[in-house]
Formats: C-alpha cells, structure tokens, sequence
C-alpha cells in the first residue's frame, strides 16, 4: 500500500502508516528470488550480464576471424627462412658464450667433455679393473689393515684381531672391519695406508679431532674414508667390467677429467682421497656439525668435489686441491 492500511480493532478503526517498497533506496531493496527462495540478483541484473557476455563472445569471434585470415596470408616458406635463420643463431650462442662469458661462467657451463687418447683409457681401465669393487677379505688384505692400524697408533700396546672391539677406535663401525668394507670393498684400506703414510700430521689431526669430547661431536673416521671412497668413485661412476656401464653425461665428463689426471700422476686417486677428507673435516670444523649431521657434511663435500672435478683448470690433484680450498701442497686456499 502507498498510503496506508485501516485496520478494524476492539478500539474502533485505526491507521498505520506503511512504507512502499518503491520508497525504499536501491540498495535496502530485496534480492529477486526464485520459487525456491535463492536470490537472484537486482531488477535487471541477469539482462546486464546476459549482454555482457554476448558482446565478448562476438568480440572473440571476430578476433579469432580476424587471426585465421592473418594466417591464411602467411608465406609459409618465409617462415621456414626466419626458423633456419634462428636456428643457425643458436648454434653459435656457445661459441659467442665462450668468447665473452667470464671464465668462470663459462667453463662451468660449456665445457666439452674431454677425449681421452686409448692410452689414456687403457690406464683408467686397468686402475679400476685393479681397485673399484675388489671385495676386502681377511685372508687377503688384513695384513695391509694392519699396516694402517700400526702407523694411526704408532703406540699401541698390541694389534687388534680380526674381530676386535678396538677398532672402533679407528673409526668403525663394530668390531669387524669387514662388514664396514662391503660399501667400497678394499680400496679405502689402501687410501687410509696412503694418507697416514704421505701426510702423518694431517691424518693424525683429523683422527684425533674425529674422537671429539663426547659422542655427540664425533664421526667415525674410517667410515668417513670408505663413504669418500665410494663418494669419488660414485660421481665419476667408475665401474669394473661385472658392472653395466653408466650413461650419465655429467658422469663421464668427470671420468674423463680423472683419466686425463691419472694418466699423467699415478697416485692421483689416492690424492684426491686425501684432499676430500681434509675437505670433508674443513667443512665438520667451519660448521660446528654433530654426530647426527654427518651425512648432511658428507652431502656437502661431494657436491664441492664434483665441482671441482669438473673445472676445466683441474689437470691434476694439486688444482683440485685448490678448487676445493684445501691448503695440501703449500698453495693458498681460495
């Protein structure tokens, strides 16, 4: 009602003021709702909206039109002459990199993986025919264990059997070595019998610091060798002939900078060993690690060899020292 409503009571008739709903302002309006009672927008809101998407839908069509008779218009043998054109651009992007990237750009970007001469191959072949996946066994290898338990406690009141609780105190595991040595078989031996020999004060620095105070800020040091061992031998995938060779690009460029380095230093596997553990307690050091964070320090160390290993200035241990910050032959460490 516009005006008002009379009402018939117990008191006689009286009026009530109402107030249309043509009154109100737009926004205190009621929603329009369906039958089921869902609102529906305001009065003329579902026109406003069917238009609007009519006109887009127009608009795309005639984008669309407008786009194929573009195409249609294309000279499809230009196009084949601007891709040539292109593609013979990007294949000279490396070489355009290699003259004006900094060194250190592009060595580590668009370094080809070196040849090795059959020479070369020949003597990376017979290194791992002769150390990588040899089983250790005590029948034929405690004797050089020994050797390595004589010269890290020069001291010792008596030598270790086979199966001792003393070697833990160079760092295995348990009280056999030979169950710690199944992960790289006997080539650890060798390269711990190597670093005691060449570098006694080094080695002895690191097995002393590696007992810690407590367990907690210890790691086991002969373990720490045999997991580098398997570490450089894993990156470069140094494989003997009872295992299929691998096919990981990364992984022959690195074999091939290792081969390149044997072939001119025989030693050379023993001292890259030698250079990763020092790596390896730099990095235990600089990051106060404990017992627990040891693979995460070990983690570290293989991904810093591997980027050493595969610069192109790493021509032999003394260079990959150097990459590695490890201060072994008397230069510098960066």
């Amino acid at each position: 009602m516009s005006e008002g409503m009379r009402r018939r009571g117990h008191g006689g008739e009286s009026e009530v003021r109402t107030t249309s709903n043509d009154d109100e302002p737009d926004d205190h309006k009621p929603l329009l709702a369906d039958d089921s009672g869902e609102s529906k927008g305001h009065v003329g809101e579902t026109e406003c909206l069917t238009g609007y998407r009519g006109a887009i839908q127009t608009h795309a069509i005639k984008a669309w039109n407008n786009v194929s008779e573009r195409l249609q218009q294309v000279d499809m043998q230009k196009v084949y002459q601007y891709w040539s054109a292109l593609r013979d651009w990007l294949s000279e992007v490396p070489e355009m990199a290699r003259n004006n990237l900094p060194e250190s750009l592009s060595s580590y970007f668009l370094a080809k993986t070196p040849e090795l001469t059959p020479e070369e191959e020949d003597v990376l072949r017979i290194f791992v025919e002769n150390n990588v996946g040899i089983p250790y066994t005590h029948e034929e290898h405690f004797d050089e264990l020994l050797q390595v338990w004589d010269l890290s406690f020069p001291n010792a009141d008596h030598k270790p059997a086979q199966s001792d609780k003393e070697w833990k105190r160079l760092g295995f595991q348990g009280d056999n070595p030979a169950t710690d040595f199944r992960a790289a078989g006997v080539l650890p031996v060798r390269c711990l019998k190597y670093f005691v020999e060449m570098y006694p004060d080094k080695y002895r620095e690191i097995m002393k610091r590696s007992h810690g105070t407590c367990i907690e800020d210890s790691f086991p040091f002969a373990c720490a060798a045999i997991n580098l061992v398997h570490m450089l031998t894993d990156i470069m995938k140094l494989r003997n002939h009872n295992v299929p060779p691998s096919n990981d690009p990364n992984a022959a460029h690195l074999r091939a900078m290792f081969g390149r380095m044997l072939a001119a230093q025989e030693n050379t596997f023993l001292e890259l060993l030698c250079v990763v553990f020092i790596a390896l307690d730099d990095e235990w050091v600089r990051t106060h690690a404990t017992y627990m964070q040891f693979p995460v320090v070990l983690k570290t160390t293989r991904e810093h060899a591997a980027s050493a290993l595969r610069h192109p200035s790493c021509v032999n241990p003394a260079a990959f020292a150097k990459r590695m910050g490890v201060d072994l032959y008397g230069e510098p460490a960066e």
